[in-house]
């Protein structure tokens, strides 16, 4: 399974002759009467499967409009069993069979006929794929989290500036009418000022902890053989393709699970070398939703702050601290400090805590108080919080039922829906000075925005700012230690004493990220 020289050769000319043939801004291509706007899926995994195609084809909730602006017309799959699994599902959905299949994502960017991509591989593809795909004029929609590191979420950003196009990132959680109307609450300072803030995921003291693992080769090293079951469909070109600019290591069915697989592959997400851990996974939601609701969308934290807790004892873990990490932000409104905290997993995702009043958002479930006085969050006030015991006479509304959706159309009772209908009212939150943008849903938001050239909900920016934020709690973890960051330059400012790196210190067969 080794990679010959021949190979890798070939394969690093092949990309930076690919990344060379590339033009500056790209304007819309003219379409002839009755022609929609030309998609193309790249990654066809269980996200891309369950999630991404169904609402390109207008097959999900609130997403029916989206075929009447798109056709999807290719997919794309180092893996031949997924590709044509998705080429399938799209000419069943159309009644034809029109829909191409290929193996190498460049054969997508090179066709001019291709108007916009959905990338949906492993996070350590996002950014090269993006910023090609912008250079050869497509739009882009890539799932979260946007980066695999610091240097390439600045690289997006500087694509999506240099060469015009329309960009969104998965975040989908802020086109969630309750995350905007905790957004809402507290960027309009109806519970005072935010003083502190906790973005809860992961598992302390579990296999699938917060932070990524070291890079290794099998979940269990006694089972082998029997993870590298499989590598014979996918093959040395396709085990290298799906690899990229990772590390080079034998081929795992627990890495990259064979054929049409019904579960959401976790070991790639743990792996340093492609992932960050749940800090990517659930981390690029809700500490997404944080930095929405403290207007830091362009900015982020000065200083990192190392965790507490104790280290892990589990040999996976490779003895990292499992959350505690904070991140302290500068208040655009008066300098003062907010502190973000990472907690595990629990009742709510994100939770605002301000001088007069508490938010406390996930999905399907919100509560607000109102008149608390300021509150400095301990374990004992984040339980009573969790569970809505916290000064219940200051409780405004609070919905933890169980409708759970992303529209009306998926809810399950109706508490959430009348707890924000409370809200909105009790706050007159549609005529509330600050108003933030509104989507009914993510993909639909940028199909439209592929016509009218708008900005997205979660453009470039957004989403590698956001990525930032999840990568630099992962960074906290793996060195063990705190440090002081430059949010506008995106750097470690004041010193590196532990030799932090910001950038993958290798990218194997010429796949550098370049703008």
């Amino acid at each position: 399974m080794n990679i010959s020289r021949r190979g890798f050769i070939f394969g690093s000319t092949a990309a930076v002759a690919f990344a060379s043939r590339s033009a500056d801004k790209v304007g819309l291509r003219p379409l002839k009467a009755g022609e929609k706007r030309r998609a193309a899926m790249i990654g066809c995994g269980i996200q891309m499967r369950t999630a991404l195609l169904p609402s390109f084809l207008g097959k999900a909730p609130g997403t029916k409009k989206v075929p009447s602006f798109v056709d999807v017309v290719a997919v794309c799959d180092c893996d031949k069993a997924r590709r044509e699994q998705a080429r399938g599902a799209v000419n069943k959905a159309y009644k034809n069979s029109n829909c191409k299949a290929v193996a190498d994502f460049r054969e997508i960017l090179k066709d001019p006929s291709i108007d916009m991509v959905c990338i949906a591989t492993p996070d350590h593809w996002h950014a090269y794929i993006s910023v090609e795909a912008m250079k050869h004029g497509k739009d882009v929609y890539c799932e979260k989290p946007l980066t695999f590191s610091i240097d390439e979420a600045k690289k997006v950003m500087a694509a999506q500036k240099k060469y015009g196009r329309v960009f969104q990132t998965g975040s989908m959680q802020r086109s969630w009418d309750v995350f905007r109307t905790a957004a809402m609450v507290v960027r309009n300072g109806i519970v005072g000022d935010i003083k502190y803030v906790d973005a809860n995921y992961g598992r302390g003291g579990q296999k699938l902890g917060g932070p990524s693992h070291p890079f290794r080769f099998w979940d269990n090293p006694e089972n082998a053989a029997k993870e590298s079951e499989g590598y014979a469909l996918l093959g040395e070109k396709g085990w290298d393709m799906w690899l990229g600019p990772a590390k080079w290591r034998p081929y795992s069915n627990q890495l990259a699970p064979k054929g049409v697989n019904r579960f959401y592959p976790m070991f790639w997400r743990f792996d340093d070398d492609i992932g960050s851990g749940y800090n990517g996974d659930w981390g690029a939601h809700h500490l997404d939703i944080a930095q929405w609701g403290l207007d830091m969308d362009d900015s982020g934290p000065y200083r990192i702050v190392c965790s507490d807790e104790p280290h892990s004892k589990n040999l996976f873990h490779g003895g990292r601290r499992q959350y505690g990490m904070k991140m302290l932000f500068k208040s655009k409104k008066d300098g003062s400090d907010i502190e973000l905290y990472h907690g595990p997993f629990g009742t709510w995702g994100t939770v605002f805590y301000g001088t007069d009043g508490i938010v406390a958002v996930n999905r399907g479930k919100i509560a607000v108080w109102k008149g608390t006085g300021a509150v400095k969050p301990d374990a004992g006030i984040r339980k009573l919080v969790a569970e809505c015991k916290f000064m219940p006479e200051k409780i405004v509304a609070a919905s933890v039922g169980k409708d759970y959706g992303t529209d009306a159309t998926a809810k399950k009772d109706d508490r959430l829906a009348r707890t924000l209908d409370v809200i909105n009212k009790r706050f007159s939150l549609d005529t509330a000075p600050v108003q933030l943008y509104k989507s009914s849903n993510q993909i639909l938001n940028f199909v439209e925005c592929v016509e009218t050239r708008k900005p997205t909900i979660s453009p470039a920016e957004v989403g590698a700012r956001g990525a930032a934020l999840c990568l630099l709690c992962n960074m906290s973890y793996q060195y063990d230690t705190g440090f002081e960051w430059d949010p506008a330059k995106m750097e470690i400012a004041g010193g590196n004493e532990k030799g932090i790196s910001i950038r993958r210190e290798v990218y194997r067969n010429g796949w550098d990220v370049v703008v």
